[in-house]
């Protein structure tokens, strides 16, 4: 059986189409022996676009800064565009053959462009070229191509992180000019914990609603009586019940005109005791004029007495004449 020898990692990698050229936030750098920093904002990069556009003209992709510093100055590829990300400014570039070839063999892996900076802000205004380098002055920035299979599994799982992070909402948090991808993924925990309490609470509120979604509960609320209503419903409805109880206590004779009153405010504000009332009360005023006989109060053959209805009795009583006042010989 013949053996298969293990593939080793010497496949070619594919050069970038587009690449972060300069983020957004501060970035640190070394030029020679000094150190140094800069920001570069939205602005900034409008700035950079606009310069761009004016010279109409496509920005080279040198070897080690050949284009500065002199001599023959052979081109690695050409930046068509630029246009700004979430991340920064980056660069769509063509590479040209021979570059491609070395990139691929990672012959270079960084790229380090020149900026101009304006002399009055500080701030950067213009790019005059973009280097291919293996010594980059910029710190904390991403190869052009990875170093190993490794690595670019690390940067893909990276670049999720990061388009989770912006999801949910997570500024990138940055430490010594680079990504601090361990803080991500602290805060993106943090806040899944966070969405994770939020749907617990929101399900048990759905839970006590009878719910399984929000619009079902927007549904309930749009079936119910707003409570001012309701309590305007109540008063009015308690009002016709005291009206019905007091007329009736009316009816029955158990009230007189000077009580009215007071009886629909008892009535209407306890209705349970104002019954109760009613019911142990004394008849204080005729019946209606429908019960009431008219004419004369007969007369009785017996001693010449006069017998009263209850009705009588009880205006009699108002008057504060007794039955036997009211009698008088006829002339």
């Amino acid at each position: 059986m013949a053996f298969i020898a293990p593939t080793a990692f010497s496949d070619a990698a594919t050069p970038p189409s587009e690449f972060l050229l300069i983020r957004f936030g501060k970035t640190e750098y070394t030029k020679g022996r000094d150190d140094g920093d800069f920001m570069f904002d939205d602005k900034d990069a409008d700035r950079v676009i606009a310069d761009f556009a004016r010279r109409k003209k496509d920005l080279v992709v040198d070897y080690d800064h050949s284009t500065v510093s002199g001599g023959e100055a052979p081109a690695a590829g050409w930046i068509s565009s630029l246009v700004k990300t979430k991340d920064g400014l980056s660069a769509k570039v063509n590479w040209t053959d021979k570059a491609a070839v070395r990139l691929g063999s990672r012959e270079y892996r960084y790229h380090s462009p020149v900026i101009f900076f304006d002399p009055k802000t500080g701030r950067p205004a213009s790019l005059h070229s973009v280097a291919l380098t293996n010594h980059p002055a910029f710190h904390g920035y991403e190869p052009l191509v990875a170093d190993d299979i490794n690595h670019t599994q690390e940067t893909h799982m990276n670049e999720i992180l990061k388009k989770i992070a912006d999801a949910l909402g997570i500024a990138i948090p940055f430490a010594d000019g680079a990504p601090d991808e361990q803080a991500l993924a602290a805060q993106v925990l943090t806040r899944l914990e966070e969405l994770k309490a939020a749907k617990a609470e929101a399900d048990a509120f759905l839970q006590t609603r009878n719910a399984r979604t929000f619009n079902d509960v927007t549904g309930q609320i749009a079936g119910m009586v707003p409570a001012s209503e309701k309590a305007e419903l109540a008063d009015k409805l308690a009002a016709i019940e005291a009206e019905k109880a007091v007329a009736k206590a009316f009816d029955d004779g158990k009230l007189v005109e000077a009580q009215r009153e007071w009886a629909l405010s008892y009535a209407k504000e306890n209705p349970a005791a104002f019954a109760d009332f009613i019911k142990t009360a004394p008849k204080a005023a005729p019946a209606p004029a429908s019960t009431v006989n008219a004419g004369k109060p007969p007369k009785s053959d017996d001693a010449g007495k006069v017998t009263f209805s209850d009705s009588d009795l009880g205006i009699l009583a108002r008057l504060g004449v007794t039955p036997e006042e009211t009698t008088k010989k006829e002339n």
